[in-house]
């Protein structure tokens, strides 16, 4: 059989769509298969709401000059005001004048305006649906098969998370997927109306649902937004979104018990990112490492950032290596 790709990227993430396009730039024969039906992999936005990450840093220049080559707009996270406390009995401080996000960045419309700009510039290289089950390396080709397809590539590069490609057949070691076994929940209201109270929309909690709170409105703030990380497990338990509400009534006051509506991501049941082995919550930000390549399969994905792995910042990074690599065997 001969080769249906010089390259093949497996994985539509922030990653993947970088890298199949700097390829594609340098005229090489690329395939970029994505399991799921839409591109992004843990960047995900609905209704302009980001379920997955939501912000960009200052530092983050690869980030900031991508969103620039896109002529994507960023604003700053809301930060007026106080911060709401909740002890594990539930009693609730509003006096603490804190902005834990103070710094950080959002993107006009979503994060995913970033990877479906990306999506549009190889559009004509990009296959949803095709769900790469086995990976097999041989001396002349690397072999990829899955949901009734089966195809040959000079090189591949597994633009995904480490564990995901272990469940492939491929040697890697156990490393954490970052933010997998999180759910994440946005309540949409008609006005940020906790701003009128000299709140910032921030809050930490020790009782729950919801761990960790912020705001999440839309930069002109014609509507209000919150959104909180559910504590390990909570999003998979009966009546999770109501008791999330009732928390966010505690929090922010009566006007939050009607949301005009509630999304709800858990990442831990998304099959495309998470194992089971990712349900067992992290005590700390996992320190990630660049994944030695073999003669055809090179890694990258945020997981495989030595400086910024586990955020979008990392993605590029390992995005960055993996093209270096590649201009090192493709010579």
């Amino acid at each position: 059989m001969k080769r249906n790709a010089e390259i093949v990227i497996v994985g539509a993430g922030l990653s993947g769509l970088a890298l199949a396009h700097a390829q594609k730039l340098e005229g090489r024969d690329v395939l970029l298969l994505e399991a799921r039906d839409r591109v992004g992999g843990r960047i995900l936005s609905q209704g302009g709401y980001d379920l997955g990450p939501a912000w960009i840093w200052p530092h983050n220049h690869r980030m900031l000059s991508l969103l620039d080559k896109l002529g994507l707009r960023t604003f700053p996270q809301y930060s007026d005001g106080r911060l709401a406390f909740e002890d594990a009995q539930g009693n609730v401080r509003r006096d603490f004048d804190f902005a834990p996000m103070g710094d950080a960045l959002r993107v006009s419309g979503g994060l995913a305006q970033i990877t479906d700009a990306l999506a549009q510039k190889v559009v004509d290289t990009l296959c949803l649906g095709h769900e790469v089950r086995r990976v097999i390396e041989e001396d002349e080709f690397v072999t990829l098969s899955g949901n009734g397809f089966s195809l040959r590539a000079d090189f591949v590069v597994l633009a995904l998370p480490p564990r995901l490609a272990a469940q492939m057949g491929v040697v890697v070691p156990d490393v954490p997927t970052w933010m997998a076994g999180h759910a994440k929940l946005v309540a949409v209201y008609d006005t940020p109306f906790w701003r009128d109270a000299g709140l910032n929309g921030d809050a930490i909690s020790h009782q729950g649902p919801l761990a960790e709170i912020h705001d999440a409105s839309p930069m002109d703030g014609t509507q209000g937004a919150l959104f909180g990380f559910a504590m390990p497990g909570t999003a998979r338990q009966s009546g999770f979104e109501a008791q999330a509400v009732a928390q966010l009534v505690r929090l922010f006051g009566p006007k939050a018990a009607e949301p005009r509506g509630v999304i709800v991501k858990d990442w831990s049941a998304d099959m495309a990112t998470a194992t089971s082995a990712d349900l067992k919550p992290l005590s700390s930000h996992p320190m990630y490492s660049k994944l030695t390549p073999t003669r055809r399969v090179i890694f990258a994905g945020t997981e495989t950032a030595p400086s910024h792995g586990g955020f979008l910042e990392g993605a590029l990074e390992a995005m960055d290596a993996a093209r270096q690599e590649l201009s090192r065997v493709m010579v």
